[in-house]
């Protein structure tokens, strides 16, 4: 019988140790990932954090060194998007027009950043945290700016609400919910780290919802709230959540609900098709229904 070939569509962290698993378990089959930005698979959590503060360098992401591809048969390529799922022929066709046959195919295709909803979201100085490219263009905004105003009390907002200031920017988190991190973590510790950046200089406002980012000529100056207050802005950061990327899968006409749909072994209704990572969407003992987990860990 022949070594299966699987083919892995995306190059962050899932799609990595999907490759890297399979050889730790002494698969013989061919491996090939293929990833959209035009990197080596990297760590995202330090982006908000150490590398915009410039204490993490680019090569210190890397999840694997360059070398570690090549020496354990894994075919990867970068800057190189898939552009859909042909499941009768077992191909992805590439955005080149290139056809790659497959007997498995991993979906790691993670998620987008969700844009904001308001006025004014287009304008020069709105930034987002999601890919290495997206920080190396935050790095120096936030050097450069003097009112940072993040939108979202999650992980990203509040990472990059703490480099901020550690800069010498003023800070004002803006936090629709009444809670910091309401989806994730319990109220005590919602309370703890609201405490702690306030004690740092963070300005935290809770239950403050943003109307409108405004401006003049295309850039931000400002930061409109619900309350009819407007809190004045250089900088505007971004951190509302992601949306799953499951076009791909929708398109190929696998079952898609905020995620692409999984078992518990996180297999589609296609058998030879998975998904792992931030674009699943799987069924959980402590849950109703189905669970997407933005994490490192899952």
């Amino acid at each position: 019988m022949m070594a299966r070939k699987v083919v892995i569509v995306g190059a962050g962290q899932a799609g990595y140790q999907v490759a890297a698993s399979l050889r730790a378990k002494k698969f013989d089959g061919a491996i090939v990932i293929l990833g959209e930005e035009p990197a080596l698979p990297y760590q995202r959590p330090p982006l908000s954090k150490g590398y915009v503060k410039g204490d993490a360098k680019e090569s210190t992401l890397l999840l694997r060194a360059a070398d570690f591809y090549p020496a354990n048969s894994i075919d990867i390529r970068i800057d190189c998007r898939v552009a859909a799922i042909d499941r009768a022929a077992h191909e992805v066709a590439l955005a080149d027009g290139e056809r790659v046959g497959y007997d498995s195919l991993v979906l790691a295709t993670g998620g987008r950043v969700r844009k904001i909803p308001v006025p004014g979201a287009e304008l020069a100085g709105v930034a987002y945290v999601r890919t290495l490219a997206d920080a190396k263009a935050l790095k120096p905004q936030i050097e450069a700016a003097k009112n940072v105003v993040v939108v979202g009390g999650g992980f990203i907002g509040l990472e990059c609400a703490s480099v901020a200031s550690v800069l010498g920017c003023k800070v004002v988190v803006l936090e629709a919910m009444d809670r910091l991190m309401a989806r994730v973590v319990s109220p005590v510790l919602s309370d703890y780290y609201r405490d702690l950046h306030r004690s740092r200089g963070v300005d935290v406002r809770l239950g403050a919802s943003v109307t409108e980012i405004v401006g003049e000529g295309g850039r931000v100056t400002g930061v409109r709230c619900g309350d009819g207050s407007t809190v004045p802005a250089d900088l505007v950061v971004v951190g509302i959540g992601i949306i799953a990327n499951d076009d791909l899968a929708k398109a190929a006409g696998l079952t898609c609900d905020r995620g692409i749909v999984v078992d518990a072994h996180l297999r589609t209704a296609d058998p030879d098709i998975c998904a792992i990572g931030d674009c699943a969407a799987f069924p959980h003992p402590m849950a109703q229904g189905l669970v997407r987990l933005e994490s490192v860990q899952n």
